[in-house]
C-alpha cells in the first residue's frame, strides 16, 4: 500500500469510526514509537518514518506528535510545521510561529496569533473564518455564526457548508432543512443557490421528500421546479 493509500485509510476510520470501538494513538515499541490502528480486534502498527524517538514527545495521543526534527499528525509529518514553536489547539488543529495546521495541511492566510477553534471543523481568526483549512472570505467574520443543516451566517452574508449564498438576506434567513433555506426575498437550494421562481412566503418543505418542496407556484425538486404532484 502507498503512503498516500495508508493516509487515506487512516484519516477515514479517525473520522468515521465511533469511538466506543476505536483504539488508536502513538505507543513505545522498543526504542521507538509507532502509530497503532486497533479496529474490531485487528490491531497494526503503523511505523512513523524518520523519527527521532529520543525527543519524541506525544502532544495528543491520537492527533499531534513532534520531535526535535519535524510535527506529526497521525503518524504523518506534518509539511513545514516548526516543532520548536508547534503547539496543539484542538483534536485537529494546531500551529507554530508561522502558520496554522488542520491535521496535516496549513491553512492558507490563518494569523496563529488570533486564531481560536469555536467548533470541531471550524476556526476564525482576526481576518477571517475557516472550514478545516479552506478559508471562507466571510463577509464579516466577527459575526459568523452556525446554523443548523450546515448552514451559516454573519451580519452581511449566508453560507451552506462553507460557501456564499448569493444575495442572501442574513436577518431575514430561516433554514427549512439540510437541502433548503429562504429569506424574505429568495428560496436557496444547498448548491447554495437561487431556486428560480419558487415563492418564499408560501414555500414549504415535504413531509416525506426532504428534497422535495412546493408553493404557490408549483412544486421543486432539489433545487429546480418539477411536476406536481410529488413523490410522498
Amino acid at each position: 500500500m502507498s503512503r498516500r493509500s495508508k493516509l487515506f485509510f487512516l484519516l477515514f476510520i479517525l473520522l468515521f469510526i465511533p469511538a466506543c470501538i476505536f483504539n488508536s494513538g502513538y505507543q513505545k515499541k522498543g526504542d521507538t514509537y509507532v502509530y497503532v490502528l486497533s479496529y474490531e480486534g485487528t490491531t497494526r502498527d503503523n511505523p512513523i518514518e524518520g523519527i527521532d524517538a529520543e525527543t519524541f514527545v506525544i502532544l495528543d495521543k491520537h492527533g499531534y506528535a513532534k520531535d526535535k526534527l519535524r510535527v506529526y499528525y497521525a503518524g504523518f509529518p506534518v509539511e513545514g510545521a516548526d516543532p520548536v514553536s508547534f503547539e496543539v489547539i484542538s483534536d485537529h488543529y494546531g500551529k507554530d510561529a508561522s502558520h496554522v495546521y488542520y491535521e496535516l495541511k496549513s491553512i492558507p492566510g490563518a494569523d496563529p496569533a488570533t486564531f481560536k477553534v469555536f467548533d470541531i471543523q471550524w476556526g476564525r481568526d482576526v481576518n477571517d473564518v475557516y472550514l478545516q483549512y479552506r478559508p471562507l472570505e466571510a463577509c464579516a467574520p466577527d459575526t459568523f455564526e452556525l446554523l443548523n443543516y450546515s448552514w451559516q451566517r454573519d451580519s452581511q452574508c449566508v453560507y451552506h457548508e462553507g460557501r456564499k449564498a448569493p444575495d442572501a438576506d442574513p436577518a431575514s434567513f430561516v433554514v427549512l432543512n439540510y437541502w433548503y433555506g429562504k429569506d424574505k426575498n429568495y428560496v436557496y437550494s444547498n448548491d447554495p443557490g437561487i431556486i428560480e421562481g419558487a415563492d418564499p412566503a408560501t414555500f414549504k418543505v415535504q413531509e416525506v421528500c426532504k428534497v422535495c418542496g412546493e408553493d404557490k407556484n408549483g412544486c421543486y425538486k432539489d433545487n429546480k421546479k418539477a411536476s406536481c404532484p410529488l413523490p410522498k
